[in-house]
């Protein structure tokens, strides 16, 4: 077993981020990488959580029409990566990600 991990080199066990669409990554970037939380949304994510906690309930969040809106949560983080991501301010590396 020494000489496989070796020839492996496998050191440690990491966890692995999923590789779902990013905006199904909100939760688990806001619990376990909150730098890339605040690098995506520009926001730390309390404030987010708070923000959205007081902007849930007003109409505009809501329609009678058969066409569903997006949750609050993803309509905000949408609204928020689109200001804090302007031109030339989005890196390679929040595109990649």
């Amino acid at each position: 077993l020494h000489d496989k991990v070796e020839k492996c080199q496998v050191l440690a066990v990491h966890q692995c981020l999923s590789s779902a669409p990013q905006l199904h990554l909100l939760e688990e970037w806001a619990l376990f990488s909150a730098d890339k939380f605040q690098r995506k949304l520009c926001i730390d994510a309390d404030v987010f959580a708070e923000l959205t906690n007081l902007i849930q309930g007003h109409p505009i969040f809501h329609n009678n029409l058969n066409n569903l809106q997006l949750p609050v949560t993803v309509q905000l983080a949408v609204f928020l990566n689109g200001i804090g991501h302007y031109g030339n301010a989005a890196t390679t590396k929040d595109i990649s990600d």
